[in-house]
């Protein structure tokens, strides 16, 4: 019987996607090992300088311990450094969005990845952006806009919850894109299927809209829905927000978490990156003024990475360097508050 590995980098779309991929790989036949596997597959990710590196030096290297193995790559690494490797085929995100569309995000607990056996689901439902974040790489990788449709949602769940799963967890590249209403999305999950918990892996301060509160508010809906959002800020400092482009403000953000913070039980984690171009200490001491005021569980902190064909990187190669100890300094200073 032939065997394959499924190998994931990245954020929580592309890991859905690669489950996805595995249970492509077991409709055909192939069963998960990663001992001496006849394939393998790898999602790489690009969002920074060392997640692309990782990316690329895994695929070399599996190259070379299994030199019969066929490789598959996709996702946003650029693939030239690999081009010139025997038995390595790469597929583009568009051509592995289209194969993967008909699936409707499904895929079984057969595919042995690191959150079914704790009967956990996640679910993709939304790829692509074209909002050009100044930092961001994922637009020029990722352009593609689609969503799932309610109705498929219900009943990728509805087979989930056969399955034995009790949780799912929503996620897309940018959940402000997705089209068909994102709390209508959350609130037609909770009357149609029985899924125990509704999670997501990360979600925008735009789609956190009074409808999205209310669901929280209502008791029959409450327990449901977990009460930890992963809700990624970048920064509290309006100038720098206005410099990455991010569609909110100080102000924006504020008033989202004191409608927040009427929700019982309620707690938050985010993603600040530091050293952003043109990053004052001033700018900084607005971020961690922010984050000591909205009182985060957790904190993803990120050194500013340039990456290429951005807006961020032309800046950055025209702003006065930031030290290495500032940086050292600033993120720690953010570590330190939870």
């Amino acid at each position: 019987m032939k065997t394959f590995l499924s190998i994931n980098f990245g954020c929580r779309t592309n890991a859905a996607e690669t489950n996805q991929w595995s249970q492509t790989f077991i409709n055909q036949g192939f069963t998960p090992n990663n001992k001496n596997p006849d394939l393998i597959f790898i999602n790489t990710c690009a969002i920074t300088k060392k997640g692309e590196k990782e990316s690329i030096n895994k695929i070399k290297f599996l190259n070379q311990q299994y030199p019969k193995a066929e490789i598959y790559v996709t996702g946003c690494a650029n693939f030239d450094k690999i081009k010139n490797l025997s038995n390595v085929t790469v597929f583009k995100n568009d051509q592995k969005e289209k194969n993967l569309k008909k699936l409707k995000s499904f895929y079984s607990p057969k595919i042995g990845d690191k959150f079914s056996h704790t009967h956990r689901f996640i679910l993709k439902v939304q790829s692509g952006c074209n909002h050009f974040c100044s930092y961001c790489i994922v637009p020029f990788k990722r352009p593609n806009l689609w969503s799932l449709k309610i109705s498929d949602a219900i009943k990728t769940i509805n087979s989930a919850v056969e399955n034995g799963y009790q949780e799912i967890i929503i996620t897309g590249i940018n959940l402000n894109k997705y089209q068909y209403d994102f709390s209508d999305l959350i609130k037609n999950i909770l009357n149609k299927t029985k899924i125990k918990l509704i999670s997501f892996g990360s979600i925008p301060t735009n789609c956190i809209d009074q409808k999205f509160i209310n669901l929280y508010k209502n008791q029959k809906y409450s327990l449901r829905l977990s009460h930890f959002l992963h809700i990624p800020l970048q920064s509290g400092s309006d100038k720098i927000l206005k410099l990455m482009n991010r569609p909110y403000n100080y102000s924006k953000i504020t008033k989202t978490f004191n409608q927040l913070n009427k929700i019982k039980n309620i707690s938050f984690g985010t993603d600040i990156i530091v050293g952003f171009p043109n990053e004052t200490d001033e700018d900084f001491q607005n971020t961690l003024n922010l984050c000591q005021k909205i009182n985060f569980k957790k904190i993803h902190v990120f050194k500013f990475s340039p990456r290429p064909n951005t807006k961020a990187r032309i800046m950055f190669e025209n702003s006065p360097k930031i030290s290495k100890e500032i940086l050292k300094t600033r993120s720690q200073q953010l570590r330190n508050l939870v």
